[in-house]
Parts: structure tokens; sequence; C-alpha cells
């Protein structure tokens, strides 16, 4: 008999055995942010390599999970077909929370069944050993495609990151060229992307078109000319305002030496790539005078791009010591508004400001005269996040999408009222009328009888109380450029759940990037282990990522953010300098009607009136002073906007706009546009900001009867045709 169980013993044992080898068909390296470098609650790169020892092909799904903040856990799926011996990689964009403790990977065959699965452990309380490092508001994060050359790698060591928060870090993140995101959410989390002479045959074309189409929604990109030239049919080289010339030997000048923070007792010769300004562009490009035509700066739709059209390694190596210098001048040159001429009529105290990077950050020498002396301390923010402008913003936001009457919490009368009634029936009542009756001994029975008959009273009466349909409430900023395919959307989306179910939505173009969003404290701290209790599942591919599933719970509002390119702008302006005013020409191409809108330069502005769908109006005007760059809340206005604790100067709007409109421009997903636009505001260039009126939402809900409570603001950056006084 003993011989007998331990036999039996072994065989399960071994077949337990046998079953488990089986199963361990996979493997999948994990590569996340930029060299590992991230910024929680965005988008943020992840490069998956998946390994197999199957003898035949597989395809399937992979999916990624992770907490992206304190309410949700976003997981996003992607098809891939693996060949046998042969390693495939998945490029994905994902959302992480500070201080996410792990992330789950699952493989899944074509039948939706789970055939490996693993969890990566993504926080440790020792910054060493974390996969993942939080880069905080007052840093900057540099991304870093090409080679490094002539010290910019050293820039953590010797330079500092400057803001209203006061002295940060400069962090440089690389990634291979082949392992750069396809997707444009993927360099979102960048201050500036150097593409430092990449050897472009490892990149391909979509991965240049998704940093194009960063670029045009606020991205910052230096672009370093070198060895490997940009091929002829580059989006890339499509996109800037300039040509590029033949490679020639170019004498540097002394005074560009030295505005170069080089030393100009040094001849340098170089090879270089003369630039020379396209024709017809809306916002031309500027060649930095003095360079001989190799250092250009300019935009590309709301971002900036700034081209050095030589390699700084021909540099002689007496300049070694000086590298620092060099790229935080050129950094500078591309992440700030020296061009626009809106800075130099700005304000002296917020010129600085409008010069900084999108979310107020510049680049200077570690211990410069022009900030704080000494290198910031790495680890005071180890363990603790303090949340940003656009965040900031966004919480204002969701307390709109949350101001639901379904929401409000119950009256601690009603409360009160029930629990006094069934005292009295428990007591009084039920003693005299079972008195009464002679029926005394049966006061378990009625006891019991009015408690579930009160339990379920209660039940259906707070139904009753909070009863109402299912409500998409939603808030929609669209922007664009005239005369141009540049166009960009955001919406903040917030849906009640009457009761628990999965949820579907419909209407949704191909490139929109989906993920929720929840109200964040203004101070995160590592110990505060959230659950991300709600999942939200997306599909990701073909440049988009398409929720799938929302379990959403019964009476909770379910806060989603989507972002994406629209076909078309709803409505289009044309402005023109007529008798010493404005003639406004604003065309509604829209089926709602647009109830209100302004019109902002760089020091004035003007309102505009209702304008019915599908058709055209014209204004004659004067414009009035505003000071576009002042403190946007005051005090005494009862205005709540992102200033209330940002610690950063942002532009403001007229009073014609309040509410919502306080916030939503400056949130996640907004900020960087708007920053663009402000900053390019002169003489000859005006946002035309307008509010749609009852505008349908941009989504629908499959197969459920519900309430539309949508805001739509739509904005665009007009040329005047010519010039304009203000008055």
């Amino acid at each position: 008999m003993y011989r007998i169980v331990t036999a039996i013993l072994c065989v399960l044992v071994w077949a337990g055995c046998l079953h488990a080898a089986k199963e361990i068909e996979f493997d999948a390296t994990f590569e996340c942010g930029w060299d590992g470098y991230y910024r929680p609650m965005e988008w943020t790169p992840v490069e998956i390599g998946i390994t197999s020892d199957l003898k035949e092909p597989f395809a399937g799904t992979f999916t990624l999970g992770a907490r992206q903040d304190g309410l949700n856990t976003l997981n996003v799926s992607q098809s891939f077909v693996l060949m046998p011996d042969v390693a495939h990689s998945i490029s994905l964009v994902s959302k992480f929370a500070y201080g996410a403790a792990e992330s789950e990977m699952v493989i899944r065959d074509d039948h939706g069944r789970p055939r490996w699965r693993r969890s990566r452990t993504m926080w440790d309380f020792s910054p060493q050993n974390r996969l993942l490092r939080a880069v905080h508001e007052q840093d900057m994060l540099i991304g870093l495609i090409g080679p490094g050359q002539f010290g910019l790698m050293r820039l953590p060591k010797e330079t500092a990151c400057i803001s209203r928060r006061g002295q940060g870090l400069v962090y440089v993140g690389a990634m291979r060229p082949q392992a750069a995101p396809w997707d444009w959410t993927g360099y979102v989390s960048l201050d500036l992307l150097v593409l430092c002479d990449p050897d472009w045959s490892l990149l391909k074309s979509q991965q240049v078109q998704a940093i194009c189409e960063w670029i045009t929604n606020g991205g910052c990109t230096l672009l370093v000319l070198g060895r490997h030239p940009l091929p002829q049919g580059s989006p890339l080289k499509a996109a800037i305002p300039w040509e590029i010339g033949e490679p020639r030997q170019v004498q540097l000048a002394s005074d560009a030496i030295r505005g170069w923070g080089l030393d100009p007792q040094q001849t340098e010769t170089v090879t270089g790539w003369p630039l020379s300004l396209k024709q017809g562009e809306a916002f031309a490009g500027r060649i930095t005078p003095g360079t001989e035509s190799l250092l250009g700066t300019g935009r590309i739709g709301f971002g900036r791009v700034a081209v050095l059209a030589f390699d700084p390694g021909q540099f002689s190596d007496s300049q070694l010591s000086r590298t620092a210098a060099f790229w935080t001048r050129l950094i500078g040159s591309c992440i700030d508004g020296a061009s626009s001429a809106s800075v130099g009529s700005a304000p002296p105290e917020v010129r600085a400001q409008m010069a900084a990077a999108g979310r107020g950050r510049s680049i200077i020498l570690a211990g410069s005269q022009s900030g704080p002396a000494g290198r910031p301390n790495p680890g005071a923010y180890d363990n603790r996040f303090r949340i940003g402008v656009a965040q900031s913003a966004a919480n204002h936001v969701m307390n709109y999408l949350f101001e639901l009457r379904q929401m409000q919490p119950l009256s601690i009368w009603w409360v009160i009222l029930t629990l006094t009634s069934l005292a009295v029936l428990l007591g009084p009542v039920d003693y005299w009328v079972l008195k009464r009756l002679d029926k005394q001994p049966y006061t378990w029975l009625t006891s019991t009888a009015w408690i579930a008959i009160f339990t379920v009273g209660a039940y259906f009466g707070v139904q009753w109380l909070r009863a109402g349909s299912m409500e998409l409430r939603a808030v929609t900023v669209l922007d664009g450029i005239a005369d141009s395919n540049c166009a960009w959307a955001t919406s903040y989306a917030g849906v009640f759940a009457p009761r628990s179910d999965e949820y579907q939505l419909e209407g949704l173009a191909p490139n929109q990037w989906w993920s929720g969003i929840a109200p964040m404290q203004e101070e995160i701290w590592a110990q505060q282990h959230e659950a991300g209790a709600r999942q939200i599942y997306c599909r990701q591919a073909d440049g988009g990522n398409l929720p799938v599933s929302l379990p959403i719970s019964i009476w909770t509002v379910q806060s989603l953010l989507c972002e994406w390119t629209p076909k078309a702008m709803p409505f289009s302006a044309v402005l023109s300098r007529k008798d010493g005013g404005i003639a406004v020409e604003i065309a509604n191409n829209s089926a709602s009607d647009i109830q209100m809108g302004c019109i902002l330069f760089g020091d004035s502005c003007a309102d505009l009136g209702p304008i019915p769908a599908h058709s055209t109006r014209q204004f004659a005007m004067r414009t009035r002073p505003f000071r576009l760059w002042s403190s946007q809340v005051s005090p005494f206005s009862g205005r709540q906007g992102p200033n209330m604790y940002a610690e950063i100067e942002l532009p403001r709007m007229p009073m014609v706009f309040h509410g919502v409109a306080d916030n939503i421009f400056f949130a996640q997903g907004c900020l960087e546009r708007t920053l663009g636009m402000y900053t390019s505001l002169d003489s000859e260039t005006a946002v035309v900001c307008v509010m749609f009126d009852k505008a349908p939402a941009p989504f629908t809900v499959k197969g459920r009867s519900y309430d539309v409570n949508h805001i739509q603001y739509a904005r665009q950056l007009v040329k005047v045709k010519g010039g304009m006084d203000h008055d």
C-alpha cells in the first residue's frame, strides 16, 4: 500500500512538472520610459520583446495592465504574430501612476485563452532599484535619439532646470532608433527631443511621422544634422520651415562661437548643411544671424523646432570643457519663444516666463548666476510627488464632470426620519397594537416583518431619491491653425452609471487615444498604496488606443480623457484691417450654433456675438486693451484656476469665458497647445475662440438611453491680412 501511494504521488508531481513546463512557452523583456524616466500619470512608451520556444507560428494578443492613477488601472492590448525562433518587438504606450507597484503582462491566443502571465515589480523604496524613475514638475526630461555627441550625456551633471518651483534636475533619456515610439503619445512626457544625427535608415516612416505629430501638438525638437542626411521623403523634412542645402565647409565667425558659449579665440571650421527659408509657410522659420545659416528656429503647428545644421563633434578638443554651455544655449534657443514678437511686447516680469519651456521650465548651467547656486538634492522627492499645472487644472475640470444631481450626498434628515420611524414602529406602535389584539407573543414575528419592510424600503428609497437616467458630461477643446491641416482635439468626459454594468462606446475615430483620469491630491506619497480598482480595457493599434469595455459600478462616474486629430475645424475665420478697426468674418460650418466668442491679440481683445449653424457672419469692431500675460485668477473674482497652487504664470481668458473655461485650456492635453498659441500672438496673429451651444458629444454609448451635457470650445490661430494696429 505504501509503495502504491508513493508511486501515485510521484506520477502526480511528474505530471504537474510536465504541465508547467508545457505552459512556459514564452518569455518577454520589458523596457519602460525614456531610459527608465517617466512622468507619472502621463503617456509613457513601453517596449516589449517576445521570444518563444514554439515550433509553429502563433497568433495572439499581448496585454499590459498597470495602475495609471489612484482610481484606474489601464489595460492595453495589441495583436501580434510570432514566428518560430524569431524575436518579436511590440511598441506600446501606457500610463503609470506614481508609486505603481507592479505591472501584469499576459499573452492570450486567438481564442482569448491565457497562455502566459507574468507580474513585473516596478517600484522599490530604494530609487536605484526602481524600474521607473519619476521626473517631477520642476525637472526637465530630454529625450535623445542618436549618439550623444560633444558632451550631451553630461548635461545631468553640469546643468540644472529652473522654474517657478525652484531648481530641479535635468535628465537625458537615450533610446535606440529602432525602439523609438511609433505613436505621438510616446513623446508626451518629454520637454525636448534631441535627434542627434541618428541613422535615419533605422527609423521607420511611421516613427518619424509620430515625432512630427507630437511637435504639432505642442512638442519641442532639436534636430542635429551630421553624417546621415534627412531622406528626401522624410515627413520631418517636409514639415520643417527650411530647405536644407548641400554640405559645404564653413569657418564659423567668432561672434557665433561666443554666442554658443564656446571659446571665440579658437578657429573652428565645420562641414555643414546651410539652411534657407521655405516660401509660402504660414509661420515662417528664422535663421539665427551670424551663424552662416547653420542654426534655424521656428514652429511646426503648435510646437517648436530648431535645426543645428552641422555636427558639433567637429569642434576642436579645446572646446570640450565648454560643452555644457554650448548645449544649454542651443537648447534654450529651441525651447524659448524668442522668435515671437509677443515676447518682446510682454511685461518684463513675465517675459522670462513666456520664454521658458511649455511647462515653465528652462535650462541653466549648474551654479550659474541666473539661478540658485549649487545642485538640487536629488533625494528630496524620492518618495513624494507634487502634481503639476496640467493635472491641477484637470482636477477642476473633473469637478464640473461630477456636478450631477445623482452624485449629491443624501440629506441626513432622510436617515433620521427612517430610523425614527423604525423605532416608533418597533416600540410603541408594535406594543399597543399587539396588546389591543392580545397577540403580544407574536412580537418577534412583527419585528422581523418591520425590519424586512424597512430594509426593502431603504434600498428602493435610495434608488428613488437618487433616481435619474444615465448621463454623459463632456468638455471638448478643438484647436487648429487657419489655412493648414493642423488640428487637434481634447475631450474630458464623465459617464454616470445608474446601474453596475459594462458599457461600450461607439462613434470612435481610429486615431483617438483614450485613458482614464481621476482627481489627484496636490501631493502624493509613495506610501499611499491606492488600489486602482476601476479597470479600463483598450486595444492599441493603427495609431489609436480605443476602449473595448468600461465596467462602471452603480451610482459612480467614470471619467475619461480622449485626444485625437479631427478631420476639420468646425469654423473658419478671416481677419483683416479696416478703417482703423477689425473686420472679422466667421463661418460656422457645424450643425450647432456658436453661442459666444472672442478674439485675442498680444495686448488686446474683442468679443464676438452668436452665429447660427451653417451660416457666416461678419463683425466690424475695435479692440480693447487686454493684458494677456498677467495673474490669471483675481482674489476678488471668485474664479478658480490652476494658478491657485501651480506657482507658474499662465495666460488668462477674457471674462466672457468663465466656469470650466478657467481650467480646460490649461488641463492635461491642452496646456502645451495653449502656450504655443499665446506665445505666437502679435499684431499680425490672433486667436479666435468660440463656444458652441449644445454640440453633439464626440462619441456615443452603445445601446443606452442617456442625457447629454456637452460644452465644446474651438480655437483657431489666424493670420491677420495686411497687419493691424490696435486701438
